[in-house]
């Protein structure tokens, strides 16, 4: 699939959706409100890491449907893709509430407090028109950008390289993309 996800993508529309705060350099891929353990988010993060900083979050859509979010690294073609890997394994995420989204393991443990919880649902609450939503940590200024998916299944994250070896993106397909080519 990987030699093929640069031609499922043909033909879609990717469009900003907000900035992503990386404080680590880390990215996980999950569904917003996936509880991990106190003190383990850090465990989720993918295995492929990138400077700290914040990076561009791109939805990609086909006839108005989400398709795939991307975190975009470096403005450069992709000439490679291989699975997002965690613990060394290919890394696909559960989703049974039709939001998937990308954060840092750093937001994700601030969402351990109840308030943060009650603020991350309302942060997330889609408007019609959008299909993103931010929510962030006031006390790191750690984010996440959510997509709503009006579905639920398995997602696999994709990481994109350059010609020169490095990250140019995340991409997590949502289930349209791999279908197309598979």
């Amino acid at each position: 699939m990987g030699a093929d996800l640069n031609r499922s993508l043909a033909g879609a529309v990717a469009a900003p959706a907000a900035r992503l705060v990386l404080p680590s350099g880390r990215l996980i891929a999950a569904e917003p409100g996936m509880g991990f353990p106190v003190g383990e988010a850090e465990r989720y993060a993918f295995d492929e890491t990138v400077e700290p900083g914040d990076y561009l979050v791109e939805v990609v859509t086909r006839d108005g449907e989400v398709v795939a979010g991307r975190v975009v690294v470096r403005p450069e073609p992709v000439v490679e893709w291989r699975p997002g890997r965690r613990s060394g394994e290919d890394y696909v995420y559960p989703v049974d509430g039709g939001t998937g989204g990308f954060g840092s393991p750093e937001v994700f443990e601030a969402l351990h407090d109840d308030e943060a919880r009650e603020d991350l649902i309302a942060d997330l609450s889609f408007d019609g028109d959008e299909p993103a939503a931010t929510y962030t940590d006031p006390d790191s200024g750690a984010n996440l950008v959510a997509f709503g998916l009006g579905s639920d299944g398995r997602y696999l994250t994709w990481v994109g390289y350059t010609a020169a070896g490095e990250i140019a993106c995340y991409l997590t397909d949502f289930g349209d993309l791999e279908q197309r080519w598979s």
